[in-house]
């Protein structure tokens, strides 16, 4: 009998985590319980979980929050990040001046390591805007143009002469998506994946799927006959001076890795769960701190990555107040990120005098967009 693709990973996975349960099972038996503890904490790398950034919460996650009105902004900034229990690492700025690059709680619950502001976190969607960038600058070259049909570079895509690069920068290429596995994957296996899946629906209706960026990571593949990595440093990362930046599982040895938690039943859990980062290609597996992508905004803003036109495209709200990698807000641009538990949040002023920079280890119920819109308040 046949059985699908879907089938098969889908029993690997079963098998998989079988073969944990019994392993831990058998650590209990004969190595103890310290064995078992040991081989859960090697063992936890988890399954992504994006969301679409698109509507933040507008609730506050506190409602007694009490404010210094004659204390300097730093120390209001601060204090309003500790009444919220804030656990990550912030960097605020204002007037293009850092006032604020420090950590909050804790990193590693087990060993009591503290957040600081060298802690790194997984950045999930906010990679997306680094990605544009390289498209960006492939256009500056010569060598692309957004308005070029996607089929120009992948003849076989479904629907390829009507769906346009800027389409998938912009999340209006109207595609189905793939499933993500949790095994090892190639940047061409992921091409070959979402064209498997179909088309949904036309181009041009908003619809937020991390693969759009998938696609644009593999074309900066094929243009530039690098890999996405070495691109993305090459181009970006060593001009910006992102020199903490990472990709993939090394995260997982770095000794500055920030945990992730999430509460439930009234504690907090570590994220369990195993899954290879190659899954997130384009559209999520880097880390690093909150100082880095706030270096990564000013060569953007100082035009050391892309000129001047090649930023207003990027920031000009399309679908969802989308542009390309970035939402327009009604005083700030920003990018974010949810993945495995990690929430993370990029924003600017649209002056570029301020930023506002959370990383933070612990997913809450409610999310830090309301926590961001607090800070700029107190900023104005």
């Amino acid at each position: 009998m046949h059985v699908s693709r879907t089938e098969r990973a889908r029993k690997k996975r079963k098998t998989r985590r079988l073969g944990i349960i019994f392993t831990v099972i058998a650590c209990f038996l004969f190595g103890g319980l310290g064995s078992a503890y040991l081989f859960v904490q090697t063992h936890s790398k988890v399954t992504a979980n994006e969301m679409s950034m698109n509507e933040e919460s507008t609730a506050n996650v506190k409602t007694n929050i009490v404010i210094d009105p004659h204390a300097s902004l730093k120390t209001k900034i601060d204090s309003l990040l500790k009444q919220h229990q804030f656990n990550g690492t912030a960097y605020i700025v204002k007037d293009n001046k850092a006032i604020i690059n420090q950590g909050y709680g804790l990193a590693n619950r087990t060993t009591g390591e503290a957040n600081t502001s060298q802690s790194l976190f997984f950045i999930g969607s906010m990679e997306k805007a680094v990605v544009a960038t390289a498209i960006m600058q492939l256009q500056e070259k010569g060598l692309l143009n957004v308005e070029d049909p996607i089929v120009k570079y992948f003849p076989s895509f479904p629907n390829g002469q009507n769906i346009k690069i800027k389409n998938f920068l912009g999340h209006t290429s109207g595609i189905e998506g793939r499933k993500k596995g949790n095994q090892k994957v190639t940047s061409q296996r992921i091409v070959e994946e979402i064209e498997a899946a179909g088309i949904k629906q036309p181009p041009g209706k908003w619809d937020y799927k991390d693969d759009n960026y998938a696609m644009m990571g593999r074309l900066v593949e094929l243009v530039s006959h690098q890999s996405l990595e070495v691109y993305l440093r090459q181009h970006i990362l060593v001009p910006a001076s992102m020199k903490e930046t990472g990709f993939g599982d090394s995260f997982f040895t770095h000794p500055n890795e920030s945990m992730s938690y999430k509460p439930k039943h009234g504690a907090l859990t570590k994220t369990t769960f195993v899954q290879d980062t190659s899954q997130l290609f384009g559209a999520g597996n880097m880390y690093m701190p909150p100082k880095d992508i706030y270096l990564f905004n000013k060569a953007l803003m100082d035009g050391k990555l892309v000129n001047q036109a090649s930023l207003a495209s990027m920031l000009r709200a399309g679908a969802g107040d989308y542009g390309y990698g970035f939402y327009t807000r009604s005083n700030f641009y920003i990018s974010r990120g949810v993945l495995y538990n990690y929430e993370t949040i990029n924003s600017f002023s649209k002056d570029y005098q301020d930023a506002v920079i959370i990383f933070s280890n612990v997913r809450m119920e409610k999310d830090n967009g309301a926590l961001v819109k607090e800070i700029y308040s107190l900023m104005q």
